[in-house]
């Protein structure tokens, strides 16, 4: 599967650097300013810890009860795998893997606690682009996105009720966690468009940034998916091609530097058995 997403990921960066050559990328980046380039930066970073905080609610669901600190360090090693490991078992596998190998915890219950996960955060990605897509909208069609976004929420949580069983408390609480998570995404890809000396029409923007989240769930660890679909909306909506491409080529970047994190749990082997919270 991941092999699959490789493939993707390669087949989409020719096609963004067929139209767009590197070299015009690196030029746009020879003029990023750092004023907003290490603020965005830290927002990604508060956005992955939230992330990992939103995991440790629904493992606890499960009686799953790992301290904060043990999650997030479990959180990265996933993000480094994801990242930096083509052929190998994705992230969420992989803590799925040592928490059943470490801890000898239910695999099933496990894989549904990271199934919500995900899901939480597909809903909250969904519900923003309806959101800020209000703000292109003529005023007497603004009402079609506010119904979808009450009535696709509710049918989400009956059917998630229903089939996982979840709590209503707890369905709504992480989906609020992952509302802030992709605003504080959404920030770092603001600020990283305006390190690049674009100052305008941001809303298109970060609908487009939203998008490629979800359309980055075909390709190996998003790369290459955001590109091309901001590639491709160019055709149909008025912005700058190559300033937006540059920028998401940085949140990859980004990404891929706090990925690197992961190799502290890695390398020190990481024992969860002490490190249960009560």
């Amino acid at each position: 599967m991941n092999g699959l997403k490789v493939l993707i990921s390669i087949v989409f960066l020719y096609f963004v650097f067929r139209k767009i050559p590197f070299y015009d990328i690196a030029k746009i980046w020879s003029g990023v300013k750092l004023f907003y380039l290490f603020p965005g930066s830290l927002f990604f970073l508060a956005s992955q810890v939230l992330s990992a905080k939103r995991l440790e609610l629904y493992l606890k669901v499960n009686d799953f009860n790992l301290s904060f600190k043990s999650n997030l360090q479990l959180y990265f090693l996933g993000m480094f795998y994801n990242f930096f490991i083509p052929g190998g078992i994705g992230g969420d596998a992989y803590k799925i893997y040592i928490l059943n190998k470490k801890l000898n915890w239910n695999v099933k219950k496990l894989t549904l606690s990271i199934f919500n996960d995900r899901l939480s955060g597909l809903l909250a990605i969904c519900i923003l682009i309806l959101f800020f897509s209000i703000f292109l909208l003529p005023v007497q069609w603004i009402f079609i996105p506010i119904v979808l976004i009450v009535a696709g929420t509710f049918v989400a949580f009956l059917i998630i009720k229903k089939v996982f069983s979840l709590d209503r408390s707890v369905f709504f609480r992480t989906l609020f966690i992952s509302m802030i998570i992709q605003i504080l995404q959404v920030i770092c890809f603001v600020l990283l468009l305006k390190s690049l000396d674009l100052n305008e029409n941001f809303t298109v923007y970060i609908i487009t940034f939203l998008g490629s989240s979800i359309l980055s769930l075909i390709s190996f660890a998003g790369i290459g998916a955001r590109e091309f679909l901001f590639l491709q909306a160019s055709k149909y909506f008025d912005f700058n091609t190559s300033v937006s491409v540059s920028a998401s080529l940085l949140f990859t970047m980004i990404t891929a530097f706090f990925s690197l994190f992961g190799l502290v749990s890695m390398f020190r082997k990481y024992s969860f058995e002490d490190k249960i919270a009560h």
